[in-house]
């Protein structure tokens, strides 16, 4: 659960950065702090600043939400589970276990 919610707070802080960075506006003089070159650097690159931090957060928050699941139905029926089998299928694998299935619904 705390994945989620990391995940979560972390999609808004990406917003909340982006929006202030396209805006150029700089709220260090208002906490009393100098602004970090970096902050500097972001703002007069907006377009890359605001695109690497797209996606890199983007990154960071899919590995968050991860369960490395990969489930395959067919007919509602599960044909494979990687998490009830510790491994993808192979495409064989997954053939032969449709075929199965649909002879038993036929």
């Amino acid at each position: 659960m705390w994945r989620v919610l990391l995940a979560s707070s972390l999609s808004y802080v990406k917003i909340a950065v982006i929006g202030l960075v396209a805006s150029g506006y700089n709220p260090f003089p208002l906490l009393g702090m100098p602004t970090p070159g970096f902050y500097e650097w972001a703002v007069s690159n907006k377009i890359y600043a605001c695109l690497m931090s797209w996606f890199l957060t983007g990154m960071v928050e899919n590995q968050l939400m991860s369960t490395g699941a990969f489930e395959i139905y067919y007919n509602d029926l599960p044909v494979w589970s990687k998490l009830k089998n510790g491994r993808l299928p192979e495409f064989q694998e997954v053939l032969s276990t449709i075929s199965q299935q649909h002879k038993k619904v036929f």
